[in-house]
């Protein structure tokens, strides 16, 4: 059985209260960018954008990231 990883930004921001542009501003990303994690399935995400998200949203690797069975 395969799995993929999902990456938990958007129920992160919501959690925080707040929004896609507040945090690209906060984390020093591209809106656009931002928007990638949240809308898009990701194939590829560099190591260095991992660290900026946990560090910007103060959260570890495990909370952002979660390991799912395929559909």
């Amino acid at each position: 059985m395969q799995s993929v990883v999902h990456i938990r930004l958007t129920e992160i921001l919501k959690e925080k209260q707040m929004t896609r542009h507040q945090f690209a501003l906060q984390a020093g990303l591209r809106p656009s960018t931002v928007s990638d994690l949240c809308n898009r399935p990701v194939h590829r995400i560099y190591l260095s954008t991992i660290a900026t998200l946990c560090e910007t949203l103060n959260v570890s690797i495990s909370d952002l990231l979660v390991v799912e069975p395929a559909d």
